[in-house]
């Protein structure tokens, strides 16, 4: 068997691995009463909870690192998004929800997105990024602070629109990923200096820094998307927690990084999937409000 098809084979097995995952952590969640306390606290002990996650950390991660390894990443975003398709299917069949054309398209328009957007280009090599840039510096604490404050935002108005609380959720989850990925493009560009010599204490420090920043958000990111779960469908939160982990990360390249398209065919493809994220995301978020809509009619 050929090196790219076992890459091939990782991506899109590693895309069904997390999102077969998620709907198997959706259906644990769904087991715990709503006016349960401390959710965390009770899905941590549910073995089917811990079976989703298990797919996700033994299967997933291990099988996307090989497919990077194998492809690079520019192709491996548009495979493992074929795991959506599982992620519907089982949705349908294993947490009972209820899939309309509006649901298919909005899938199908984030699967074309991610595959865009990794076709872009617009990926960072962090051995080529001077980390002792103080102007890249300022402008990277000005993101993570921007974001911080939109995951702020996020946690601030579930209190008031709880029929929304869901999407509200899963976008705060997204926001905290996207924490926690950039923290670590960081922090594995400083890695890659310690590979070939010593540290600065204030190099070690940011490393300490970063750790605990990746470690806290990746935690309250998976407890945010359970959070999700309890108030909304596992069909439609899935794909809009895209909404931020696509379209952030090709802002930062520009207004944090300052680097420039790679090709000319870079910035059409990057714009096109983000806007098709947008319009998918946002059919996926109408259909979820019109379900929360009408379950809150009807108690």
């Amino acid at each position: 068997m050929s090196i790219h098809l076992i890459g091939v084979l990782s991506a899109i097995t590693a895309g069904i691995a997390f999102n077969l995952g998620l709907v198997l952590q959706k259906v644990a969640v769904a087991r715990v009463p709503k006016e349960t306390s401390h959710l965390m606290r009770h899905v941590v002990r549910s073995p089917l909870w811990l079976m989703g996650f298990g797919i996700q950390f033994l299967f997933g991660t291990p099988l996307n690192m090989l497919a990077l390894g194998y492809l690079g990443p520019a192709i491996v975003p548009g495979l493992m998004s074929m795991g959506l398709i599982v992620l519907a299917l089982a949705g349908m069949l294993i947490a009972r929800e209820s899939v309309r054309i509006e649901d298919v398209t909005g899938i199908l328009l984030v699967m074309i997105a991610v595959t865009l957007l990794g076709l872009s280009g617009l990926t960072v090599d962090m051995k080529g990024v001077d980390l002792h840039d103080s102007i890249l510096l300022m402008r990277f604490l000005i993101f993570t602070t921007v974001v911080a404050c939109l995951s702020i935002l996020c946690h601030t108005l579930k209190g008031s629109m709880k029929r929304h609380e869901g999407i509200l959720h899963i976008l705060n989850a997204g926001l905290l990923y996207v924490q926690s990925n950039l923290w670590l493009a960081f922090l594995m560009g400083l890695l890659m200096r310690w590979t070939s010599g010593s540290l600065s204490h204030s190099e070690l420090t940011f490393m300490g820094l970063a750790s605990l920043v990746i470690f806290l958000a990746s935690i309250f990111g998976i407890a945010e998307t359970q959070r999700a779960f309890r108030s909304g469908d596992v069909i439609r939160l899935v794909p809009i927690q895209s909404l931020p982990q696509q379209v952030l990360p090709l802002v930062s390249y520009f207004a944090v990084l300052a680097l420039s398209p790679p090709r000319p065919s870079s910035l059409p493809l990057g714009g096109t999937g983000a806007l098709l994220i947008i319009v998918g995301s946002g059919l996926l978020a109408r259909r979820q409000m019109e379900i929360q809509s009408i379950e809150g009619g009807t108690t």
